[in-house]
């Protein structure tokens, strides 16, 4: 998969629309003179937000109030599993800086802090699997073999690191998709993707503050179809390919939107 796979998903049916609305969306909520007073205030909402929902569609599901409070961080399997979330969401920031040049280098740090309570082995932290076992809280299947995954990574550093004429949505979306499929970690790929997800939003200029709720508007439109919409991302049809980009770009839309009522409810200061 090179830059010039990607440029023509554009084409495909229903893509050029869904980007539209989503970057009118953002834009409208980049825009809002709201930001000036409570901009700082919707950031730390969206992350926690953000956090939560990546954390539910992988089956780490706990109450927004727990994560408010750090209730959510105990001593337990959960509890470790979603500090490792939090601690991914408080990094993207910095990743933004390191993804243009280095994505690998992002997505072997974006791991390794997430998983570092969960994975026993720390030789495994940031480094792409050698087998085909992995969890697989979607129940995805189809993982690819060794060969394969490290073949498509080789592709998606291409596509992070070109020169694109593709819209940054679809960009964001084939690399989410990829991740998914090729789920390169033994454990939290779906949430590196997610994230990674937000931070070529963030580095192409589509959220340069990380103030969209994607993950959270993910889990609002509910997991079932987001699993549907990896399956049709995975089957590599262009209708499937089609279905996922248009979701992926719902997502942002939706986000966005999320992130402008939460603007409108944060008290002025």
């Amino acid at each position: 998969m090179t830059q010039d796979f990607i440029s023509p998903l554009a084409d495909l049916p229903g893509v050029a629309d869904s980007i539209a609305s989503a970057r009118d969306r953002v834009d409208s909520l980049l825009w809002d003179r709201a930001l000036g007073a409570k901009g700082a205030a919707l950031r730390v909402d969206v992350s926690r937000q953000n956090a939560r929902a990546s954390a539910a569609i992988d089956g780490i599901d706990i109450s927004m109030s727990a994560w408010s409070s750090g209730d959510a961080f105990d001593d337990s399997p959960i509890g470790r599993a979603a500090a490792g979330v939090w601690r991914l969401e408080e990094s993207l920031r910095d990743q933004l800086l390191v993804w243009p040049t280095a994505p690998m280098q992002a997505l072997a740090r974006m791991h390794s802090l997430v998983a570092a309570d969960v994975v026993e082995d720390s030789d495994r932290l940031g480094r792409p699997r050698d087998g085909v076992q992995v969890d697989d809280p979607l129940r995805i299947k189809a993982v690819p073999d060794v060969n394969s995954m490290k073949i498509r990574l080789s592709g998606l550093v291409e596509i992070a690191t070109s020169d694109s004429g593709a819209p940054a949505i679809i960009e964001a979306a084939i690399i989410h998709g990829e991740l998914v499929a090729l789920r390169p970690f033994e454990w939290g790929s779906g949430l590196v993707a997610r994230a990674a997800m937000r931070v070529v939003l963030g580095a192409r200029g589509v959220d340069p503050d990380l103030l969209v709720m994607t993950d959270a508007a993910m889990y609002s439109i509910g997991r079932p179809a987001y699993v549907d919409a990896v399956r049709n991302y995975v089957s590599g049809t262009p209708d499937g390919v089609a279905r996922w980009i248009r979701f992926c770009a719902e997502s942002v839309a939706v986000g966005a939107r999320l992130s402008s009522d939460r603007l409108a409810e944060l008290p002025a200061r």
